[in-house]
C-alpha cells in the first residue's frame, strides 16, 4: 500500500468516527488529556486544510480555525479530508520540502505524520465517543510503525506524553498508541 492509499485510508476511517459523533459528546473527555471531544474535533478538522496546503506548497496559513464542531461537521471534515487526498495525490506532493509545523521538512516525513495525525486522533476520538475504530490493518501497522519511531522524538517534542505499558496481547497499533502515551485500554 502506497503512503497516498494509506493516507485516503486513514481519513476515510476517520470521517466515519466522526459522523458517529453526536452534540451532547462535545464536552466529553479523550484520552488525549488536552483535548475534549470538541477541542480534539477542530484540531483534527482544521489539521486537513492545513496539511493540504502545505502539500500543495501553499503560503503559511493563519488564523483561528472556525468551531467545525457547531455546523454540519462531518460533511466539513468528509470535504476536507477528500481535498487532502486530492492534494497528495497531485504530482510531486511527496517530493522535496514542504513548510510543515516549526518549518520545512522532507514531504515524506510530513507524510507520515498526516497519517500519523489522521490515525491516532481519530482512535481517540473513536475511544471517547464510545464508537469502534475500524481501519485497514495495512494502514494500521504502517501508522503503528511511524508512531513507534517518533516516540522518543514526539516525547521531547511534547507531541507524547511518557509512555505507558501496553497489554501483553496488543496489537502493533496498540503498542504504538502506548508509545505514544496512551493506554490502550482507554474508557470513556
Amino acid at each position: 500500500m502506497s503512503m497516498q492509499d494509506a493516507i485516503a485510508s486513514a481519513a476515510q476511517a476517520a470521517s466515519k468516527v466522526i459522523a458517529g459523533v453526536s452534540q451532547d459528546q462535545l464536552d466529553s473527555p479523550t484520552p488525549c488529556s488536552e483535548f475534549d471531544v470538541r477541542t480534539l474535533g477542530n484540531h483534527m478538522t482544521g489539521f486537513l486544510p492545513y496539511a493540504a496546503n502545505a502539500f500543495r506548497r501553499g503560503p503559511a496559513m493563519e488564523g483561528e480555525a472556525p468551531d467545525f464542531t457547531q455546523q454540519d461537521w462531518a460533511a466539513a471534515y468528509e470535504a476536507m479530508a477528500n481535498d487532502l487526498v486530492a492534494a497528495i495525490s497531485e504530482e510531486g506532493a511527496f517530493e522535496g520540502e514542504v513548510n510543515f509545523g516549526a518549518g520545512a521538512m522532507p514531504a515524506e516525513n510530513a507524510a507520515g505524520i498526516t497519517l500519523m495525525e489522521l490515525t491516532v486522533h481519530a482512535w481517540d476520538l473513536a475511544r471517547a465517543t464510545g464508537q469502534e475504530y475500524q481501519l485497514d490493518p495495512t494502514t494500521a501497522a504502517m501508522s503503528a510503525a511511524i508512531t513507534a519511531q517518533a516516540g522518543p522524538n514526539g516525547r521531547e517534542g511534547g507531541f507524547f506524553g511518557p509512555e505507558v505499558p501496553a497489554p501483553d496481547n496488543a496489537s502493533e497499533f496498540e503498542k504504538a498508541l502506548a508509545v505514544s502515551g496512551r493506554d490502550p485500554n482507554w474508557t470513556a
